[in-house]
Order: C-alpha cells, then structure tokens, then sequence
C-alpha cells in the first residue's frame, strides 16, 4: 500500500524528531557522566539543559519548515 507524499514526509520528521531527542539526551548524559568529572552538579546540569535547547531548535526547524510547505504559516485573517 503507496503511502502519499505527505505522509512520508511526515514519517521522517517524526523519526527524525524522536532521534535528536533521544540523541541530545544519551549524548549529554554520556558527556556528564564519563568526560565531566570536575563539573560540579549546576554545571553538569547546563551540560543536559544547552544540549536540549540545542536539539528543541533542530526540531522545531524541521517542522517549521513542514508547517510552511502547508500553509500552516499564513496570517490568521
């Protein structure tokens, strides 16, 4: 069964979506535990906190630019 367009689309996003969150947080709990043993906890915490930002705006980007291609981004008149 053939899928449209849309909809394939949207299925890479969302795979997409899931692996940079899982990959922000394996990565900074990776780095925190293993590469930062001076860090102390509040620094260790900005550690976690600046990869999430970073991986929140990747994502949003990639649906934004979804949003856009459909019209979802037109003023609300």
């Amino acid at each position: 069964m053939d899928q449209p367009p849309s909809a394939v689309g949207m299925v890479w996003r969302t795979v997409l979506t899931v692996l940079v969150l899982a990959g922000a947080l394996v990565g900074s709990l990776w780095y925190v535990a293993f590469e930062a043993k001076g860090f102390t906890l509040f620094q260790q915490l900005v550690v976690v906190l600046i990869a999430f930002i970073v991986a929140i705006a990747v994502v949003s980007i990639v649906w934004i630019t979804w949003a856009g291609r459909r019209g979802f981004m037109r003023p609300w008149h």
